[in-house]
């Protein structure tokens, strides 16, 4: 490749990275040329840029483009897809560019040299003939002669900023994305003409175009991201801005509380993370924080109200970080004692305390959490984290009782493989335990779903029991079972990768049921999944010198029964001819 792209991705905004990639994709790349180490082409989107690319001497990529945004961005969108587009060519593809690159620079001369004859007034119609037939781009020129005359004030961007965020319900995607890409076009413009003002004025123009993109959300479907670009920009802005501002550092914390307690916008900067406050602001804004804590405590807090209860909960989450990362862990336990209410909530002290190996004071947590479990899934939970307190205080028994009873409650193989895990780290408590499980799987293996006032609730036994006569390695239980029941192709599979070699005809069978599924699905996906199964099976008996026929009259049965899915006769034709 010409261009390093992991460089390229690692200097640019990650939201300008993926719109370069898009007009990549839209094939918005136009008249390259590459020249040694450089590469020059069009970029087209609303409006048509140049872009130039140099590879330095170090191997790092030299970036520049025509387009406004390149006067602050290193790497540009534009610059992003003529990158793209370079490093897909080919050796041959490369030779063309070059010819038609040849070609190019006759033909841009010819037009040059054709405009340099033209009278200045006549010039000057065929540019405003240009420029009338779109509004946005009369917009850009006429603030570009602007900014030639005199620097934009305030007022000037405040009026552009309006202008490039109209207010109008718009909800088709085309139509969006058409909106944004106006928007983004002056914004290329705007942005700049921000950054010569005072940071007062920069800040309140930043803050200004972010209010007033939350406004023109609120009638906009913006479903596919096309306002990630100006978005990400405002809020970089803003969150480089803010601690340039002369504020002192009592009104910067009360500025970041007000924005933190409530949500204001539902497009802005993460706060606080965002903002890169100082230690001496941080520490004003959690006292801000401790303050509206108390006071939402003394006037009372419903915490069967959500919204009461994540307001107050987010207050103390930035008091809890600050607690952890001073490795502070009983005010860590009093901030969350605070909002603690549901079975989650002392699950999450019980955690705690586990993690701090104060095992009485987890246990104790525990009740209070199997006290206010009032679901399945929350008491399930409970029983989970006592079962860990249990391994913890070694009361093995006790441990090994609560999950093999949650196992009864709920049989899955997984929870076969739970258990032997847990069999693990105790040591053997019950020597019958797969007889056992299996003895429970064969009792519900006909059982069909009952209700959910029923004890259990499973469908699936006969493939839970292959699964674990498959792990126990009782190859003729296993066989037995999948002749008599119906079970996954996966499984299917499964069991005849294990039997290939002891019974290779039953488990060429096996497969070709499965392959058989698969092609059914009539999805180049699923016919390269079956190719890539044969090609498995093909090789598994080449390392075993084994007898490849049984293979092979499978194909060959498989060719006469879907000769219909031509995709799929296509990839066997390719790696197995000798079947055709």
């Amino acid at each position: 490749m010409l261009f390093n792209l992991n460089d390229i991705q690692q200097r640019t905004a990650s939201k300008t990275f993926d719109l370069g990639c898009e007009l990549y994709a839209s094939n918005s790349v136009s008249k390259l040329q590459i020249i040694d180490n450089q590469a020059i082409a069009s970029v087209m989107g609303q409006y048509k840029y140049k872009v130039s690319l140099e590879k330095s001497p170090d191997g790092q990529c030299l970036a520049s483009c025509t387009c406004p945004a390149a006067d602050y961005q290193e790497i540009c969108k534009h610059a992003v897809a003529v990158t793209l587009k370079v490093n897909s060519l080919s050796a041959a593809e490369l030779e063309e560019v070059n010819a038609n690159g040849t070609t190019q620079d006759n033909e841009r001369n010819e037009l040059i040299a054709w405009f340099l004859d033209k009278p200045g007034d006549e010039l000057t119609n065929i540019i405003m003939g240009f420029l009338d037939g779109s509004e946005h781009e009369y917009d850009k020129w006429l603030m570009m002669m602007s900014s030639d005359k005199h620097a934009m004030g305030a007022s000037e961007l405040s009026k552009l900023i309006t202008k490039a965020l109209p207010k109008k319900p718009v909800w088709g995607w085309n139509e969006v994305s058409d909106y944004f890409t106006d928007a983004d076009s002056l914004f290329e413009m705007i942005f700049p003409a921000i950054a010569k003002l005072p940071v007062e004025q920069q800040w309140q123009l930043n803050l200004k175009a972010l209010v007033r993109l939350n406004d023109v959300l609120e009638e906009i479907d913006d479903s596919g991201g096309f306002r990630f670009e100006i978005e990400g920009q405002l809020n970089q802005n803003l969150g480089e801005l803010f601690n340039q501002l002369s504020w002192s550092d009592e009104q910067k914390a009360q500025w970041i509380f007000e924005h933190f307690e409530d949500y204001k916008y539902d497009v802005f900067p993460s706060v606080p993370h965002d903002f890169d406050i100082t230690p001496s602001v941080n520490a004003l804004f959690l006292s801000l924080c401790a303050t509206a804590i108390e006071k939402r405590l003394q006037t009372g807090v419903d915490f069967d109200d959500w919204r009461q209860k994540s307001a107050l909960t987010r207050l103390t989450s930035v008091l809890i970080d600050q607690a952890q990362m001073q490795d502070d862990w009983q005010e860590q336990l009093r901030l969350i004692k605070l909002t603690a209410h549901d079975s989650d909530d002392y699950l999450k002290i019980t955690a705690l305390c586990k993690e701090r190996n104060d095992l009485l004071d987890a246990e104790y947590y525990l009740k209070q959490a199997y006290q206010r479990a009032n679901k399945p899934h929350e008491v399930l939970k409970c029983k989970r984290n006592e079962i860990e307190i249990r391994l913890e205080l070694s009361e093995f028994k006790a441990a090994w009782a609560i999950a093999w009873q949650l196992f009864v409650d709920n049989p899955s193989f997984n929870g076969f493989k739970d258990l032997q895990a847990l069999q693990q780290k105790t040591g053997v408590i019950d020597a019958e335990f797969t007889q056992k499980v299996e003895q429970l799987l064969l009792s519900l293996s006909d059982q069909k779903a009952q209700s959910n006032h029923g004890v259990h609730r499973f469908t699936n036994y006969p493939s839970e029991l292959l699964d674990f006569y498959i792990d126990q390695h009782d190859i003729e239980k296993a066989r037995s079972w999948a002749a008599k029941h119906k079970v996954k192709s996966s499984q299917l599979i499964k069991l005849a990768d294990t039997i290939l070699l002891q019974y290779p005809q039953e488990s060429i069978g096996l497969y070709q049921k499965s392959i058989s599924d698969m092609i059914e699905k009539t999805n180049n996906d699923a016919y390269r999944e079956a190719t890539n199964l044969l090609i498995k099976i093909e090789k598994n008996l080449k390392d075993a010198g084994a007898d490849c026929t049984p293979l092979y009259n499978m194909i060959t049965a498989l060719i006469k029964d879907f000769k219909q899915k031509r995709n799929m006769m296509k990839l066997l034709r390719e790696y197995f001819p000798e079947c055709f």
